[in-house]
């Protein structure tokens, strides 16, 4: 049984869950705006890469609210 964190997420997935089409999301992969692998043709994300970058994106949102620049 393959536990939450080792969940894979393709392109479909992800372009539902962002609320944009899947070649935005094949866009984002090939520019490394989110992490992403390849297989075949097909783009596949990590459940706990994408959650890593969400937390270090937040964390940076913090931050930088806590030093006034936003």
């Amino acid at each position: 049984m393959m536990r939450e964190k080792e969940t894979i997420y393709e392109a479909e997935r992800l372009a539902r869950f962002f609320h944009v089409t899947k070649q935005t999301i094949r866009e984002w992969c090939k520019k490394g705006k989110i992490p992403a692998f390849k297989i075949g043709k097909e783009w596949k994300v990590r459940v706990v890469d994408l959650q890593k970058m969400i937390d270090r994106k937040a964390h940076s949102h913090k931050e930088k609210e806590q030093h006034g620049l936003f």
